[in-house]
């Protein structure tokens, strides 16, 4: 049983770090995306402002996200699994 489950934290580990690099290499083109559209925000039209404000929630979500798993990555390298917010 216990190698069982010390196999299974390996993978979870091994999976924490894949995802941690993956989301590191996707942050710095979702934070470009997000201050562009940032910028965009003020001259947008009345019409699609709901859109706007949907976008960019999803935007900074993202972003949240992708630090998050960021930081799991840096945890499973140095031994230690985060919890989930």
């Amino acid at each position: 049983m216990e190698d069982h489950r010390a196999a299974l934290m390996r993978q979870v580990r091994a999976i924490d770090i894949a995802t941690g690099e993956a989301a590191s290499a996707c942050l710095p083109a979702l934070l470009k995306r997000l201050a562009r559209h940032e910028r965009g925000i003020a001259r947008g039209v009345p019409l699609l402002t709901l859109y706007h404000r949907w976008q960019h929630r999803r935007l900074c979500r993202a972003v949240d996200d992708a630090r998050w798993h960021i930081a799991q990555g840096q945890a499973a390298r140095t031994g230690g699994l985060l919890g989930r917010r």
